[in-house]
Formats: C-alpha cells, structure tokens, sequence
C-alpha cells in the first residue's frame, strides 16, 4: 500500500474560499457525509499501522487527506454534542438545547436535505434537530443482534415510527442499508449532508462469525507484542516520529505471561471480535461508496471518518456468557475487553476513553473529497477538533452562524474550519482547546502545552505521549495554564455543580 508521507504545510491564503463571495457555484457545493465509529482506538485501522484489513478505509486516507492530531471529547454523548452543535458540550445544559444550532439546521437554511443513520444519544430527537429521515437508536449503546439498548428496551426508529427488530438483524449491515437506501432515494436537486453513526465496534463485542475467525489466534502473542508490532509500524510509515517513545502501561496494566492458557485463549477471543467489528464496518463503508459511485456523485462528496473516542477499558462482560461458553456471534453473549487491550489498541499514547490524555481523545480523521481536496496522500499534523465541523460544513455550504435559532438567542461558535488543510494550507489556530469529562477527567491546550486533571503539564511538541510531567521544571507556566484554566471553565462549564463554582 502507498504510504502516507509526511506533509510541510505552507502558510499561504487558501485557494479554496468560502463560498459566500467566492468563486465556488452554489451547484457545484459538496455532499457531505460525516462516519463516526464507537470506542476505535487510535491505532486499531490498516493504515495507521493496525492488522485490523481495512482496505476501502485504507484507500480513503492514501486517496485523501488524515488529520493524524485530530481531538474528540473521549466520550460518547460528550463527543456528539459538541460535534453536533459546534461548541462545548459543557456549554449546553443537559436536556435543554435550546442555545445551540445544529449542523443540519444551518445546512437546511442553504438548501442541503439531511439525513442521519445510528446512535443519537445526545438532546432532543433527530427528527426535532434537522434530519428529514432517520434511522437507528437513540440510547448509548444496543446489543448489535437483538436491538435491545442499556435501557432494557428496543430505541430504534425510523423517521419517527418505533422499528421492529427483524431476526436477521445486526447493526452495521442494517445501518448501511437505510444509509445506501438514503443517498439513493434523496433529493437529487439538493446536495446532501448525511450522518451515520456505526455503534461498532462498541461493546457488547458482536461480529458475524466469519469475521471473528479471521482473526482467531492472531492474538495469542498477547497485548503487549500487539503494541510493540503497531508501534514500529507507525514509526515505519511516518506516522509517528522516529524518536517519539512508546508510553509506559498504566500500573494496573496487567501482563500478559500472567495469564493462564485458558485466559490468554479467552482474551485471543475478545480481541479478534473487536477486529473483526472493524472489519466488518469496513467491509460496509465499501458498500456505501460503491453507491455514491453508482449515482455519480462520489468525486464530489466529502467523507470524513473518525471515532468518538479512545479504545474502551471497561470489561463489563456478563457473567452468564462465560458461565455458558456464549460466543460473540449469538445476540445471548455480551463481551467486552479489558483496559489491556484498550492500551494496545491506543498506540502509543496512554489511557483510555473518559481520559483526556491523548489516548482518550485522539482520533484520525479521514478526508477524502476527489473534487475538493489538492493533496491527496499527506498527513495534517495540526490540532483539529470536533468543534471545527460546524465550521468546515458552513463555509462548504455557504451557510452563516446565526445569532438566534427558533426564537431562542445562539452562543458562540467555536470551531475553525478546516478546509484550508484541504489544499496544504496552515490552518488558523485554536487559541485553545477545553476538554472536560464529568469534571473529573479535563484538559487545557494552548499552543504545545497541554494541562491535565489540573495536576500535570506536558509539552506535546516533543511529548504527545505524556511521558514527563512538566509542572515542577515550568512551574511558571504550570500556574499560568491553571490560571487560564479557572478562566475559561468558569466561562464554559454550564454543567459545573454547584459546589464547584467557588473553587480556588
């Protein structure tokens, strides 16, 4: 496979305005289509250096351009609100949207028709946010074969109508369809913006069995060779730098010599489920571009892909699955995989989904537009994040941020378009970037300083794996990043408790 070179980007002004005054026709406007998977970690596709086989993805990136610095919110519902409405999830009230524009709302004001397909989870209903159609789940999560969600209950909907789960049912091929479905009965008038939402690969780790045995036994070597082989391969592809060192394990990583046989094979069981759910995602994305190929329109729609967040390390696995000898592909099975395989699958940062170190929030994001992108084949090494979407699809669509939406008054935007990267251009920078899960696990960037949980200070320019806490040797920055810290989650936190707001 062609390898992804490492790109110098120039600062120049960007051949490819806005197009509101520019030379971009309003019938030659991008469709856009936004795929977001479930608890991917960072390392875990082909071509950032994975086993994982995902040739159509693979393609996308070496045909387009990958944001290799690109930032979630390291959470599920955290990572869509922001994503959705361009700005910090803790700036909008849980349950009470209503100071918010979402994507579709200001993509339906130019004349864009949208469509969504997955897991919502977030504030209010598709359906009342923007989405002319719609299918899929509104909860967290949802047992791939039977439908069934944390909830106890079945959640899907298409449009508005509750949807019976047919027995031949699983996730990924049922979101496929009603998203290959979408593009080809749309409105062919109208450029589309469409969101789908894989739940896959989070757990409960489902796969048919065909894609679980692909990789049955490929991981008896264990997490720790997993993350060694990945990590040279990252350095062999330059998607890392050759001198950047593979973070340390966390001290309850356990080691894989102190597993039993039987564990190790338990262990091989989970882990080549979880590929073989990528895999299968893949295999599926394939379908969806033959699509767009079919009507025509795949040289001028925009695909963008990346994950919600970091690899998952929470092994949840249900009692009555091991207790049975339950496998992967029966919907009565409910497996997860634990925090060691997590770390393998974010090589080489540290931590895990809910973090906000870099293995909970760092992502790549695919780009890949034929008509729209000039460097196909590079790497953006500059800091993306969620909030730029709202941006990048405005200035695509020649659409404005309004002030007021529905008779209620809107804040601020906060995301910087990306389409300069899309000719090889410097981005303007983020000031900063504010990460915040639950008030308990936070983030500050600002330039190449990084704070985290208030308590420790890393240089990402020659660190991005977190490895030497810096606090103590800059300890004057240290106490300006807490300050600018205090600032700003004072000016965005709307979810603060009550008992935090007096915080020194």
């Amino acid at each position: 496979m062609k390898l992804l070179p490492i790109v110098i980007l120039l600062i120049t002004v960007s051949p490819i305005p806005s197009i509101a005054g520019s030379g971009i026709k309003e019938d030659a406007r991008p469709n856009i289509l936004l795929i977001l998977v479930d608890d991917m970690g960072y390392s875990d596709l082909g071509f950032m250096g994975s086993e994982i086989q995902t040739p159509n993805l693979d393609k996308l990136a070496t045909n387009g351009l990958v944001f290799a610095n690109f930032t979630n919110c390291a959470k599920c519902e955290t990572t869509r609100t922001t994503l959705m409405s361009g700005r910090y999830h803790t700036e909008i009230e849980k349950g009470k949207a209503d100071n918010i524009v979402t994507i579709p709302e200001v993509l339906n004001t130019v004349g864009y028709q949208s469509l969504m397909v997955g897991k919502w989870h977030i504030f209010d209903t598709p359906w009342e946010r923007g989405f002319e159609h719609y299918f899929g789940f509104l909860e967290g999560a949802t047992n791939h074969f039977t439908g069934i969600g944390s909830s106890g209950t079945n959640t899907y909907y298409v449009d508005q109508t509750p949807y019976e789960i047919p027995p031949d049912f699983y996730t990924t091929d049922k979101f496929t369809d009603f998203s290959t479905k979408y593009i080809r009965e749309r409105d062919k008038d109208k450029p589309f913006f469409m969101y789908l939402a894989y739940n896959a690969p989070h757990y409960p780790l489902h796969a048919p069995k065909k894609d679980v045995m692909k990789y049955r036994g490929k991981y008896m070597d264990g997490w720790e060779a997993l993350r060694e082989t990945r990590y040279k391969e990252m350095k062999k592809r330059n998607i890392i730098p050759n001198d950047m060192i593979l973070s340390d394990p966390e001290p309850d990583v356990r080691a894989w010599d102190s597993l039993t046989d039987a564990e190790k094979d338990d262990m091989d069981l989970r882990m080549a489920t979880y590929a073989g759910m990528i895999d299968h995602v893949d295999q599926q994305i394939g379908r969806i571009i033959n699509t767009l190929k079919k009507e025509g329109i795949f040289e001028n729609t925009l695909i963008l892909f990346l994950s919600d967040n970091g690899a998952c390390p929470f092994d949840r696995t249900e009692k009555a699955t091991l207790e049975n000898g339950y496998k992967p592909w029966d919907g009565k099975s409910y497996y997860c995989y634990p925090k060691e395989w997590a770390n393998a699958c974010n090589t080489p940062f540290r931590k895990y989904k809910q973090n906000q170190n870099e293995g909970g929030i760092s992502t790549p994001l695919i780009a890949h537009w034929p008509k729209g992108i000039s460097v196909p084949g590079t790497f953006d090494r500059q800091r993306g994040h969620l909030v730029d979407f709202h941006a990048t699809f405005r200035e695509l669509a020649g659409a404005q941020y309004p002030t007021e939406f529905n008779g209620n008054k809107i804040g601020p935007a906060r995301g910087i378009s990306l389409v300069p990267a899309f000719s090889g251009d410097q981005r303007e920078e983020h000031p900063y970037l504010y990460q915040n899960f639950s008030n308990k696990y936070t983030a500050l960037i600002m330039g190449d300083w990084k704070l985290v949980d208030e308590k420790y200070l890393y240089n990402l320019a020659n660190d991005r794996t977190e490895s030497k806490d810096l606090k103590d040797v800059y300890p004057e920055k240290f106490e300006q990043m807490m300050t600018d810290w205090k600032r700003l989650d004072d000016e965005l936190n709307l979810r603060k408790p009550k008992n935090m707001e007096k915080k020194s």
